[in-house]
């Protein structure tokens, strides 16, 4: 994964949680949280793929 396509998907994560803030807290907390995760495996199968 490039540092701009990693800028532009955790941008993208934060906007999406800032926003759902304003609707419910709760909901934006847990997005979060689903969101980090997520991107913290696709970061590792990214890292995986790059090893020989």
């Amino acid at each position: 994964m490039t540092d701009k396509t990693e800028a532009a998907i955790a941008t993208a994560a934060a906007l999406l949680v800032l926003f759902t803030a304003m609707l419910d807290p709760r909901v934006s907390a847990g997005l979060a949280v689903v969101l980090m995760v997520v991107f913290a495996v696709l970061k590792l199968v990214s890292s995986r793929r790059k090893a020989p």
